[in-house]
C-alpha cells in the first residue's frame, strides 16, 4: 500500500518539476527579444528628437521645399524661388544670360506679362556675383514687388529682417540690411568691382540715404539688390538690400577665389 501511495506521488512531484522548468524556459525566451527591442526603440527615439544644434534648424520656413523639377518643367530658366515673410512676395525667380529685358514683359509661361520675378541677366545663377540683383515689378494690385517699397519705412523694415532664397543646391537665409528710393542709374546695378576695397566703397555709397541702414561691423562681402519702381519722382526706383547669413546668424564670409569680379558688359 506504501509503495502504491508513493509512486503517484513521486510522479507528480516530477511532473511539477518539468513544468516548472519548461516555464522558467518560456518566460527567458519571450523576455530577451522584449529587452532588445526596448533597446532599439529607444535609440531610435534619442536620435530623432535629438535637439538641433542651430536655431534656424527649426526654422520652418528654412526647411521648406520647393518642386523645382515641376517647374523647371514649365521653364528652364527657372533658377530660385523667392519668399520674403510678411510680404506676398513669394514668388519663382527667372533669369535669361546676359539680359535684363525679356523677363520685364513676360511671366513663366513666356507670355506677355508684368507677372513675374527675375535676376539680372549680368548677375551669376549661383550667387557667386557680389551684388546680386532681382526685380520685380510694382503692381497696382498689390501683388508681384509692390511690398519692397514698404521697406522704406523704418517700423517695416525693422519687424520684416529676413528673406528666403531656395535654389535646388541650399537655401539662402538673408538679413537686410537697408532700403531707400533712388534714381535709376546704371551704377545701382553695376556686377561688376575692380576689388572688394571698391565693393565696399560701393555698398558704402549706396546705402547711405538710408538713415537706418544697418550695416554689420565686420562688414559685407556680397549683397543681394531687390529692386521695383517707386513713386517718389520719375523713373525712380526703390532697392531693398539684404546680406547672406551664416550658420551662427552672422554675415557670410566667402572665400576670395569664389567671388565673381564681374565684367562691364554695358
Amino acid at each position: 500500500m506504501n509503495k502504491k501511495i508513493l509512486l503517484p506521488i513521486f510522479v507528480f512531484a516530477v511532473l511539477l518539476i518539468l513544468i516548472s522548468i519548461g516555464l522558467s524556459k518560456v518566460g527567458k525566451k519571450s523576455y530577451k527579444p522584449e529587452i532588445s527591442m526596448e533597446v532599439t526603440t529607444t535609440t531610435q527615439v534619442e536620435t530623432t528628437t535629438q535637439a538641433p544644434t542651430k536655431a534656424y534648424e527649426v526654422d520652418e520656413n528654412y526647411k521648406r521645399k520647393i518642386d523645382f523639377e515641376s517647374l523647371k518643367a514649365i521653364n528652364s530658366d527657372v533658377i530660385a524661388w523667392l519668399y520674403i515673410p510678411g510680404t506676398v512676395i513669394d514668388y519663382p525667380v527667372l533669369w535669361k544670360e546676359y539680359d535684363i529685358d525679356y523677363y520685364l514683359h513676360r511671366d513663366i509661361n513666356h507670355k506677355e506679362s508684368y507677372y513675374s520675378v527675375y535676376m539680372d541677366g549680368y548677375s551669376n545663377t549661383d550667387f557667386s556675383t557680389l551684388n546680386n540683383i532681382i526685380y520685380g515689378h510694382h503692381m497696382k494690385d498689390g501683388t508681384m514687388f509692390t511690398d519692397i517699397t514698404k521697406f522704406k519705412d523704418e517700423n517695416f523694415f525693422k519687424e520684416h529682417r529676413m528673406i528666403y532664397i531656395y535654389t535646388p543646391q541650399k537655401t539662402y537665409r538673408l538679413k537686410t540690411f537697408a532700403a531707400l528710393y533712388s534714381d535709376a542709374a546704371p551704377e545701382r546695378r553695376q556686377t561688376y568691382f575692380d576689388d572688394m576695397n571698391y565693393f565696399h566703397d560701393y555698398v558704402d555709397r549706396m546705402t547711405k540715404e538710408c538713415s537706418y541702414r544697418d550695416i554689420p561691423t565686420t562688414g559685407i562681402d556680397k549683397i543681394w539688390s531687390f529692386i521695383t519702381c517707386s513713386y517718389e519722382g520719375d523713373n525712380t526706383r526703390t532697392i531693398l538690400y539684404a546680406y547672406e547669413l551664416n550658420d551662427d546668424d552672422e554675415p557670410q564670409r566667402y572665400d576670395i577665389s569664389t567671388i565673381d569680379f564681374g565684367e562691364d558688359h554695358r
